[in-house]
């Protein structure tokens, strides 16, 4: 009996989040019987695909012990950059030409700013937390000043509509729902192929664990970490995109509260804070348990300061007890 209460406790300890999914499910089975409609699903399935999309660059941030606060700035100026051009540029009389303008200005902002924290990190050696967090005010703060520059009146809420219609299929509006869901799957299926099969994945699960040894070995440091935020900042990008489409309008606020439901994703999924494991196959639970988890007390209609707390608490002790196992690894090994 006492060994089967060591592999459960093991099993637990690796993968808390197969605790959590399992808690959410019956959860939601019990005591929410509107969440099994088509409208809620519907919904779920595309504000997850934002979520994965986020995550799962972060999560080859968080691989090298890294951070990242800036992708949620990139969400919101991205959103305000790209809405202008489609709207109150001469771009607006040929809709197409917009569209296709406002998506590599969106994109482009994301690797910008990937390209900017990259080179901060490993040429003036900022560590990742300053860098990306002030990275983050400035994006956050010329979100809302350009906006405000253009707006009729000057608010918090004011945002950037008349957007082409045609732009909504990117959000998945309509019957074009499948669309941001695929997207959002390409983006999974193409990080997970860069860190299970080619050399560059190797190369980041070696700095992760240690980056003096890996630099020995010969692995280009400097080059991965810069790589490993440009895709990130590209990523935050394409989710850009797909918001803006899915609500039809520059929003200067769009990623204000979704950083903490992204890192929440990242480490409860399994990867570790201290870098070197984990993946963005984790990450997927993470985002299913993280969307999940808040879907259901929404729909119990559970406060958001409630739903804050549960959130902080699940991330704090997930992150505690991937400490716990890194600290006992480290002292089994020496």
């Amino acid at each position: 009996m006492n060994e089967k209460l060591r592999k459960i406790k093991a099993v637990v300890m690796k993968y808390p989040i197969l605790v959590f999914l399992t808690a959410a499910v019956l959860v939601a089975l019990f005591f929410t019987p509107n969440f099994f409609t088509v409208f809620n699903l519907k919904n779920l399935l595309l504000q997850s695909t934002d979520l994965l999309i986020l995550s799962c660059g972060l999560t080859l941030v968080q691989l090298n012990a890294g951070i990242d606060f800036s992708i949620t700035s990139v969400l919101s100026l991205g959103s305000v950059l790209g809405a202008y051009l489609m709207a109150r540029t001469p771009l607006a009389a040929n809709p197409l030409l917009g569209i296709c303008a406002a998506v590599l200005m969106m994109a482009g902002t994301g690797v910008v700013f990937g390209i900017i924290n990259g080179a901060a990190v490993t040429r003036l050696k900022m560590p990742s937390f300053i860098v990306t967090l002030v990275m983050q005010m400035i994006g956050s703060g010329a979100a809302v000043l350009f906006v405000n520059s253009i707006a009729a009146e000057a608010t918090l809420s004011a945002t950037i509509a008349g957007l082409p219609p045609a732009f909504g299929v990117l959000g998945g509006l309509g019957n074009w729902f499948f669309v941001p869901v695929l997207i959002a799957a390409a983006v999974f299926l193409f990080s997970d192929w860069l860190l299970t099969k080619t050399r560059f994945g190797r190369n980041v699960y070696a700095v992760g664990t240690n980056a003096r040894t890996a630099e020995v070995s010969g692995i280009p440091v400097k080059k991965t970490i810069f790589l490993l935020f440009v895709l990130c900042g590209l990523y935050a990008g394409i989710s850009s995109i797909l918001a803006t489409a899915r609500n039809q309008s520059g929003i200067p606020t769009l990623g204000d509260k979704m950083f903490l439901n992204i890192i929440g994703a990242v480490i409860i999924g399994g990867t570790s804070v201290l870098g070197g494991s984990g993946g963005v196959r984790q990450t997927l639970l993470g985002v299913i348990f993280m969307s999940l988890m808040t879907n259901v007390m929404n729909l119990m209609n559970v406060t958001w300061y409630i739903i804050l707390l549960v959130q902080g608490i699940l991330i704090f002790v997930v992150a505690m007890m991937d400490y716990v196992m890194k600290r006992q690894s480290a002292y089994q090994e020496n």
